[in-house]
């Protein structure tokens, strides 16, 4: 089972400033493609390779902090 890349790297942040997400889909012949998240940083750096559903999960998660984010006067630390 062969992976590969199924479109462009897409990119967000500076290397070196206050870090980098970078996000791609793979995909095989034998599974349904994927959305891949690395993200990096100072102090080390992480991946997450995601379903379409939970990558669809996150693009509702942060929607939600940026509505919060352009709401004046929300406090709290918001729902988990």
């Amino acid at each position: 089972m062969t992976r590969r890349h199924r479109g462009v790297l897409l990119r967000v942040g500076e290397a070196r400033s206050s870090g980098l997400v970078v996000s791609y889909l793979i995909g095989s012949d034998d599974e349904p493609p994927a959305v891949v998240v690395h993200a990096s940083c100072r102090a080390g750096s992480g991946w997450a390779e995601l379903t379409l559903p939970q990558a669809g999960q996150l693009v509702d998660q942060l929607r939600l902090l940026l509505t919060q984010a352009a709401s004046p006067g929300e406090g709290g630390h918001g729902r988990q």
